[in-house]
């Protein structure tokens, strides 16, 4: 007798990965901008994610007005999960004034975080530093 095999559940499966930029005012406070990415990090966790890495990059230059805004703080975001996370921290963030403007991809790949990153550099620092023309 043959069995076929089963077909991994969702909890079986190896989670997705994604990254979600979003803007928020230039306007805000920094404590509310803390307040923000605290919001949007539960937000993932209720909805059974896990947030990888929360990076501020920092207020910069928009490359085309956004309402009356030209500028913006920019936060990146990577998370994993089956995905369900994703309309969850989307619905939350249409719904804030102070976000002006957010996009979430799927990434191929596992992102890594800055920890693992730090531990990597370390390897390559002794590395001589060469030129354009490969001369140290």
């Amino acid at each position: 007798m043959t069995t076929t095999p089963e077909a991994p559940t969702a909890t079986q499966q190896d989670p997705s990965y994604y990254e979600t930029m979003y803007i928020l005012r230039p306007d805000i406070a920094e404590d509310a901008v803390d307040s923000h990415v605290n919001r949007y990090r539960d937000c993932i966790l209720g909805a059974e994610g896990q947030v990888i890495d929360t990076q501020m990059r920092g207020k910069r230059r928009l490359a085309y007005p956004i309402g009356k805004h030209t500028e913006g703080i920019y936060v990146q975001l990577h998370h994993s999960g089956n995905g369900q996370q994703v309309a969850v921290l989307e619905q939350a963030m249409g719904l804030s004034d102070d976000v002006i403007r957010y996009l979430t991809i799927k990434l191929n790949f596992a992102p890594v975080s800055r920890d693992s990153r730090g531990e990597q550099d370390k390897g390559t620092a002794d590395a001589p530093r060469l030129d354009v023309n490969g001369t140290p």
